[in-house]
C-alpha cells in the first residue's frame, strides 16, 4: 500500500545550518528563519513557493532572475504531519522521498532518522521502529544549500555531483538554480517482503505470438512462504495471460522469474511506422501468515510494448563507424527528431499540462525520437509514459555535459561511485519502457575544450564512460550505448571537411550560415548521423509580451539587461538580420517574423538535405524542441509558453513520411541568372506508385514563370531524384517555386511544398532585402464552427503574394495558461485571389481570439 504525502506542507528558510542551532547564543531567543512558515507545494520548487507567497518576484519576468539567485544558497525546511494507523504496527513502513534536490536531512518527531543526497534516485527511510502509532507524526525535511555547480563555461572535470547543470547558467537560461522536493513524497506499507526492482521483457515471436518475461527482485526481512501472481492485460483491458508460483523466501534479496505466453500480440511501433499498443502488467506479491493465510505484501504495475530493437551500421559506412541505424521489429527507422531540454527551469513545479502539450506537438510533427540532453534531467515518469504512448523513441543521456574550457568528466573515485550508484538505479527504473532506445554517457564530452584547435569526442575507453558502458551492458544489453554525443571521430559539421568521409556522428552548426554557404554545407554533408544542430529565431510577439516590460518591446533595447537575461547574450541576431535583410524592418513585429523565417528556412533545408541522403544518413535531431525559460531569441522550435515558432511547422512538414523537397545552391539571385534545382521524393514506408511530381515557378503576383512535371513509376526507395527545375530568373522582386506530388490515378495531392527566393538588383544589396521590399497586400479571414472544431478561411484580396501567412488562436487573458494554437501547416503563401483553409480540431471559434498576419500585411 502506498500513501501520498502531498498535502499540507509548509516551508521556511534558514542560513546554512542555523536551523539546527535553534536559539541565539547571545539573547536566547528562538531563531525564526528567513521567512515565516508559508504554504508549500510538494512536488514543488522553493522559488515558486516564495513567489506565490509574495517574497520573491516572478523569476521569469524582466530582469527578476537576478533577484532570485540567492535562494539556493540557503537551507530550506519542509514540514508536514501524518497519522500512523495502529494497523501498520508490525509491518514495514518506508518513507519515500522520490526527488530530493539536492541533499536532505530527515527528522521524524524531532529526531534525525537519516539523510539522502542525489536528485535522480529516491531517498528511502525505514520508519517502522520510529513511528508513534495511533498518533500524528511530525515530518521535517531539511534541504541543504545546493552544491556549487559548473555553468556552461567552466571545467567538466571539476563537476563532483549529478545535479542538473543547466540551472547554473546556460545559453538558453539564466542562473536560476532549482532547489526543492521536485518529485512526490509517500509512505509505503508492506509485509515482510517487497519488490526491490522488476525487469520486464516483452518479446514478440516470429509466428505472431509473444512472451512477457518477468524478473522480480524481492527483498525479504525473514523466511517464509510467498506467492507471486502476474497478470497481463491487452490494450483494450482483456486478460491476455497470467502466471503464478509459490516458493520459500529467505532473508535478503532473491530473484523470482515468471513467463506469460500470449498467442497473438500487437507490435509497438515508432510514430509514423504503426500503432503503439501498450499492455498492462500487474504483479502481486503475497506472503503467508499463520492466522490470515496469504496476505498482500506488495504490488507493481507497468505498461509494456512488444517490439524488437536492434542497431546496424549505415550502408557504405566506414568499418570503424558505430551502429547508428535503428531497427524496430526488423524495420530500419529513419530518425526524425529534436533534442529535449527540461520543460521548466524550476522543474519541481506542476507543469504536467505543458509536458503533455510538448509531447503531443512532437507526435503531431512526425517526430520519432527525442534526445534527452545530458545537461538537463532524468525526466519524471510522466515523460517516458507519454513517449511510450506517442511512439517517440528516447535517447537518454546520463547527466554529464561539456563545460567549454574542459569537456572531460571526472574520474575521481568518489564521483565514479556517485555515477555508478545513481545510474544503476536509473537504468533499472527506465529499462521497461518500450520507447527507450539509446543510453549515452553525456553531451559533447571531448578530449579538448571549446577553445582548442580540435575537439575529439571521447570513446568508451575513457574511465568514466567505460563504467557507464559496462552498466548498460550488464543491466540493459538490448539498448545501444553511445559514449557521448557527438560520438565522432569529428566533432563539428564543418564546410572544409564535408565530403571527405570524416563525418560520422556530428554536431552543429547552430546558426543560418548564409544565403549561399548554408546550402553548400548541407548539400555536401556526408554525416552518418546528425545528432545536434539548429538555428535561432525570436519567440512570437504574443509570448515576448508576457516577459518583457512594455518599454523594452523594441529592437533598440537588445543590449538591455532584460534582453540579455532572456537569451540575447548568446542568441543575438542583430548583425545577422541586418546583413541578410538590411535595416528596413519598419516594426519590431516584422523583425520577429523575419527571424522566425530565417530559423525555419535554415533548419527545414537542413532536415530535408539529411533525409535526401537516407539510408546512408540514418537521421537527425534538431537543437532544440523546447526551452525551460522564456527567451527573446533561442534555438527552440516551441517557446516557453508552448507557442510553436514557424520552424516547428516547416520541420513537421519536412518530417512527413512522404515528402517532396527541392535541392538548390542558394536563395538569392540576380535578374537574368540561371536558376537550377533538383526535386527529390523521400519516402519512409509509404506504398505509392504511378505518381506525378508537378512544379511551378511564379512571380509575386502569381503569374507563372515556368512549370513542368515528372512521372514516377516506382517510389519504394527512401530517396528518389524526380527531376530538375531550370529557368532564367526574370526581372522582379522575388519568385516562388511550388511542388506537388499527385496520385496519377486518383488525382489526389499526397505531398506539397513551397520555396521563396529573393532577387537582388545590385550585388552590394543585402541578399534577402527583397523580402522586405515586396509590395504590401491585404488578407481577409473568417472563422466558423465545423466538424466539432474551427475552420479558418484566409483569402488574399490584394495584388501581391501574402508572404508567410501565420494563423494564431490566442486564449483570452482570463483563461489561465492555455497556449496559443496554430495550424500544423503554417507560414504559407497565398497568391492574389486565392483562399487557403486551416482546421483546428476540438477548438471552437469562441474559445480563442483569432489573428492572421503575413510578412507584408498591416501590423496595426
Amino acid at each position: 500500500m502506498r500513501i501520498d504525502l502531498t498535502e499540507n506542507w509548509e516551508l521556511t528558510g534558514s542560513y546554512p545550518g542555523f536551523w539546527a542551532f535553534g536559539r541565539s547564543m547571545e539573547v536566547g531567543v528562538q531563531l525564526k528563519g528567513i521567512v515565516p512558515w508559508i504554504p508549500a507545494e510538494v512536488p514543488g520548487s522553493v522559488h515558486w513557493d516564495l513567489h506565490r507567497s509574495g517574497y520573491l518576484p516572478d523569476p521569469y519576468y524582466g530582469a527578476n532572475a537576478l533577484a532570485c539567485e540567492w535562494v539556493n544558497q540557503r537551507d530550506w525546511l519542509y514540514r508536514t504531519s501524518f497519522a500512523a494507523e495502529e494497523s501498520w504496527r508490525g509491518k514495514k513502513v518506508t518513507l519515500l522521498l522520490e526527488g530530493v534536490d539536492y541533499s536532505a536531512k530527515v527528522l521524524l518527531n524531532g529526531k534525525e532518522i537519516g539523510r539522502h543526497t542525489g536528485m535522480f534516485i529516491p531517498g528511502e527511510f525505514d520508519l517502522s521502529e520510529s513511528l508513534r502509532y495511533g498518533e500524528n507524526n511530525a515530518l521535517l525535511v531539511v534541504l541543504e544549500r545546493s552544491p556549487d555547480g559548473v555553468a556552461q563555461l567552466g571545467y567538466t572535470d571539476q563537476v563532483n555531483h549529478l545535479k542538473s547543470r543547466f540551472g547554473y547558467k546556460w545559453d538558453f537560461c539564466p542562473k536560476l538554480v532549482h532547489i526543492g522536493l521536485w518529485k512526490g513524497v509517500s509512505l509505503k506499507i508492506s509485509e515482510w517482503s517487497r519488490f526491490d526492482n522488476v525487469r520486464i521483457e516483452a518479446v514478440p515471436g516470429a509466428d505472431g505470438s509473444g512472451e512477457a518475461v518477468v524478473s522480480a527482485a524481492v527483498e525479504s526481512g525473514q523466511s517464509g512462504r510467498y506467492r507471486l501472481t502476474a497478470e497481463l492485460y491487452e490494450p483494450g483491458g482483456q486478460l491476455a495471460g497470467a502466471a503464478s508460483n509459490e516458493g520459500d523466501a529467505v532473508p535478503g534479496l532473491q530473484t523470482i522469474r515468471q513467463r506469460i505466453s500470449v498467442p497473438n500480440v500487437r507490435l509497438w511501433w515508432p510514430n509514423g511506422y504503426g500503432e503503439q499498443p501498450l499492455y498492462r502488467l500487474k504483479l502481486r506479491l503475497e506472503v503467508a501468515d499463520s492466522e490470515r493465510g496469504y496476505c498482500r505484501s506488495d504490488d507493481h504495475e507497468a505498461r509494456i510494448g512488444f517490439r524488437t530493437l536492434s542497431f546496424r551500421a549505415n550502408p557504405g559506412a566506414p568499418s570503424d563507424a558505430l551502429a547508428f541505424t535503428v531497427e524496430v521489429n526488423g524495420e530500419p527507422i529513419y530518425i526524425k527528431g529534436w533534442n529535449w531540454v527540461p520543460a521548466d527551469q524550476l522543474y519541481g513545479r506542476h507543469r504536467e499540462d505543458q509536458l503533455k502539450h510538448l509531447i503531443a506537438l512532437s507526435k503531431r510533427a512526425n517526430v520519432n525520437m527525442l534526445r534527452v540532453w545530458g545537461g538537463g534531467l532524468i525526466e519524471k515518469a510522466l515523460f517516458y509514459r507519454l513517449c511510450d504512448e506517442a511512439g517517440i523513441l528516447v535517447w537518454q543521456e546520463m547527466m554529464q555535459s561539456s563545460s567549454g574550457f574542459n569537456n572531460e568528466p571526472s574520474v575521481s573515485p568518489a564521483f565514479l561511485h556517485t555515477v555508478s550508484h545513481t545510474m544503476r538505479q536509473v537504468i533499472r527504473e527506465k529499462r521497461n519502457h518500450p520507447s527507450l532506445a539509446i543510453w549515452c554517457g553525456g553531451n559533447e564530452l571531448t578530449e579538448g575544450g571549446h577553445l582548442d584547435s580540435q575537439m575529439v569526442p571521447l570513446t568508451g575507453r575513457q574511465t568514466n564512460l567505460r563504467l557507464l558502458r559496462d552498466l548498460v551492458s550488464d543491466l540493459d544489453e538490448s539498448r545501444l550505448f553511445l559514449p557521448t554525443s557527438p560520438s565522432g571521430p569529428s566533432f563539428f559539421l564543418e564546410g572544409e571537411n564535408v565530403g571527405k568521409g570524416m563525418m560520422y556522428d556530428v554536431h552543429g552548426p547552430w546558426k543560418y550560415a548564409g544565403a549561399t554557404e548554408h546550402y553548400r554545407l548541407y548539400n555536401n554533408s556526408d554525416a552518418l548521423l546528425h545528432s545536434e544542430y539548429g538555428g535561432d529565431g525570436f519567440a512570437s510577439i504574443e509570448s515576448i509580451e508576457r516577459f518583457l516590460p512594455a518599454h523594452r518591446m523594441e529592437a533598440g533595447h537588445s543590449e538591455s539587461v532584460e534582453w540579455l537575461l532572456h537569451g540575447y547574450e548568446y542568441w543575438n541576431m542583430d548583425d545577422q538580420l541586418q546583413s541578410l535583410f538590411g535595416s528596413s524592418f519598419g516594426t519590431f513585429e516584422r523583425m520577429v517574423m523575419a527571424s522566425q523565417w530565417l530559423q525555419a528556412e535554415g533548419i527545414r533545408y537542413a532536415v530535408e538535405a539529411n533525409r535526401r541522403r537516407a539510408p546512408r544518413c540514418s537521421g537527425s535531431l534538431l537543437w532544440q524542441l523546447n526551452e525551460p525559460y522564456p527567451n527573446v531569441s533561442c534555438t527552440s522550435a516551441i517557446d516557453y509558453f508552448g507557442n510553436p515558432k514557424l520552424a516547428y511547422s516547416w520541420v513537421a512538414k519536412a518530417n512527413r513520411n512522404l515528402h517532396v523537397s527541392l535541392q538548390y545552391d542558394g536563395i538569392s539571385f540576380g535578374s537574368g541568372d540561371a536558376f537550377r534545382a533538383t526535386i527529390y521524393l523521400t519516402n519512409d514506408g509509404i506504398n505509392a506508385n504511378d505518381l506525378t511530381v508537378e512544379w511551378a515557378a511564379r512571380n509575386e503576383t502569381g503569374c507563372k514563370i515556368s512549370e513542368g512535371l515528372y512521372t514516377l513509376r516506382d517510389t519504394r526507395k527512401p530517396t528518389i531524384c524526380a527531376g530538375t527545375v531550370e529557368f532564367q530568373v526574370p526581372r522582379l522582386t522575388a519568385f516562388f517555386v511550388t511542388l506537388k506530388v499527385v496520385d496519377s490515378v486518383e488525382r489526389q495531392v499526397l505531398a506539397d511544398n513551397e520555396y521563396v527566393f529573393a532577387v537582388k538588383e545590385r550585388d552590394e544589396e543585402p541578399p534577402l532585402q527583397a523580402f522586405l521590399s515586396l509590395p504590401m497586400t491585404s488578407i481577409e479571414w473568417e472563422t466558423k464552427e465545423e466538424a466539432g472544431g474551427t475552420n479558418v478561411s484566409v483569402r488574399n484580396t490584394g495584388d501581391t503574394v501574402a508572404l508567410w501567412v501565420r494563423i494564431s488562436g490566442t486564449a483570452p487573458e482570463d483563461s489561465g495558461s492555455r497556449p496559443v494554437v496554430r495550424p500544423l501547416e503554417d507560414g504559407f503563401l497565398i497568391f492574389p485571389g486565392e483562399t487557403v483553409e486551416r482546421h483546428f480540431e476540438d477548438i471552437l471559434p469562441q474559445d480563442r481570439l483569432w489573428l492572421v498576419k503575413a510578412m507584408n500585411t498591416s501590423y496595426e
